[in-house]
């Protein structure tokens, strides 16, 4: 990455893997742990029969796709803070941090929610009594999160690239000399 070029297999990579992520966050919603029926028994108590248990394997893959779709937008752009240097310093660069910061939140959210979901499955499948379901909102909302967390991703990764700078090749000349020829220097021609 360098001069402000975008390169378009990062995003699209990173933009299926986010894409795939939000899809299994979705199923993981829809498989999320149901009460099928409720047995009594004689004695007055009760158990409950739940659907399958597959919605923590859905979470578990959404997690795994999020942190990598993540983690190639934040090392092909030299993960910001290490790289500061090869940065114009503007406002495609502030937006960028702001960008950069909200879509590590937005990731953080998308974690928990889906964690949290899936631990909550995990419990009421074993031993419950109540016979209550998983909200349907807790892998909803970490389905939403991982749409966010991609936009916000993309973002960053376009601005970042926006205010990128690249070397100039010796005698290339900068923008201190007109971006032209080599830059001045001492001439011994005259001495020999």
């Amino acid at each position: 990455m360098g001069n402000g070029e975008i390169s378009k297999r990062v995003v699209i990579i990173s933009v299926l893997l986010f894409i795939s992520a939000f899809g299994f966050a979705l199923v993981s919603e829809s498989t999320r742990s149901k009460v099928i029926e409720i047995v009594n028994y004689d004695d007055g108590t009760y158990d409950c029969v739940y659907r399958g248990n597959l919605s923590i394997a859905f979470a578990a893959v959404t997690l795994l796709l999020l942190l990598v779709a993540q983690l190639i937008v934040t090392i092909t752009t030299g993960c910001l803070f290490f790289a500061r240097s090869a940065y114009k310093h503007g406002a495609a660069r502030t937006y960028a941090i702001v960008a950069f910061i909200i879509s590590w939140l937005f990731l953080a959210v998308a974690f928990l929610s889906l964690i949290l979901g899936a631990i909550a499955n995990r419990v009421h499948i074993n031993g419950d009594t109540t016979c209550e379901e998983v909200k349907s909102a807790v892998f909803a909302v970490g389905a939403a999160f991982t749409f966010l967390t991609m936009l916000m991703s993309i973002l960053y990764y376009i601005l970042i690239s926006k205010a990128s700078i690249s070397a100039v090749p010796y005698g290339a000349g900068g923008p201190a000399y007109g971006g032209q020829g080599n830059p001045p220097s001492v001439g011994l021609a005259t001495y020999a």
